[in-house]
């Protein structure tokens, strides 16, 4: 028989291209979803994916079942919305794709906030660097995105949230007993730094630039996807890093680390709600974007 689950995992392995990746964004084992793929085409009696170039692609008949499986998932969606208008027991799951700097210190409090409001609900929460919730969301894996640079042309957006990123180190620094600094003297410090794909990267790297800063030239010994990582690094007492002022309020009040200003730098941002441009958006995720619209102020989202 086949089920709502058999045809997601489908859907999701044919528009990303990957088992693994599959996988991470569905919190299911890959053997899981090599299970659901091969009981799928045992059903069905035909081949549904094939390597070409390195790539899993879908065969012919991947192709044809593709698109009646897409097309039925966008009525259970439908479908799942006007039950849920019916009755106020709303049993469904919403994926929610999220960057990681928002995904560390804000997210997971609202969350929490929002399944107590909706007990019923299951919520699966994918924490990736923008590019990658972009991505996912493009799959139709995800109903929703939370991201940290402006979003490209095929989703509708909402402007949320302003954050800033800053310059901190570690109590024991040089530049932590200055308190301001020469753009110039970027170059004489160890940094870490998130991956080359994050957009609190992208932001610093754009307005180090306008300095006069050559990005190339920094000192960038560590590199993590992960900002607590990054934060932990410059706790024990290693370089400085550049992130979210929101994932340091803590720590400064602590004196774990030490903000440290750059003369004439300037890195602020927005967060971003996204969808699929002309995409109807589930009756969870609109239920969640006007939670989060209703939590806008940073005063109102400190943690």
């Amino acid at each position: 028989m086949i089920d709502i689950s058999k045809l997601k995992t489908f859907v999701a392995v044919a528009e990303i291209g990957s088992f693994s990746k599959a996988s991470e964004i569905l919190y299911v084992t890959q053997p899981a979803v090599t299970q659901q793929i091969k009981a799928l085409e045992k059903i069905i009696g035909a081949k549904l994916f094939q390597r070409q170039g390195g790539k899993i692609v879908l065969t012919e008949e991947g192709k044809r079942i593709y698109q009646i499986a897409k097309s039925l998932l966008n009525s259970y969606e439908n479908l799942m919305e006007e039950m849920a208008k019916i009755k106020k027991d709303v049993r469904d799951t919403l994926f929610l794709g999220v960057s990681t700097s928002l995904g560390e210190y804000k997210i997971p409090q609202l969350v929490a906030e929002f399944h107590a409001q909706m007990p019923s609900i299951n919520i699966k929460l994918f924490v990736e660097n923008s590019q990658q919730v972009e991505e996912a969301l493009s799959s139709g894996v995800l109903n929703l995105g939370v991201i940290e640079r402006e979003p490209s042309e095929k989703f509708s957006f909402i402007k949320w949230l302003a954050d800033e990123i800053i310059f901190f180190t570690h109590p024991n620094h040089p530049f932590a007993k200055r308190g301001e600094i020469e753009p110039e003297e970027l170059y004489e410090v160890d940094l870490v730094f998130r991956e080359s794909s994050s957009g609190t990267r992208k932001i610093v790297k754009d307005s180090l630039e306008k300095l006069g800063i050559m990005f190339d030239r920094l000192n960038i010994k560590i590199e993590t996807n992960c900002s607590r990582s990054a934060l932990c690094i410059v706790k024990s007492g290693y370089g400085a890093s550049f992130l979210s002022k929101g994932l340091l309020e803590k720590e400064i009040e602590r004196g774990t680390v030490v903000p440290v200003k750059i003369k004439g730098f300037e890195a602020k941002r927005w967060y971003y709600i996204i969808y699929l441009e002309g995409g109807k958006s589930s009756f969870l995720a609109n239920r969640f974007i006007k939670f989060l619209l209703s939590k806008k102020t940073l005063e109102e989202l400190n943690v």
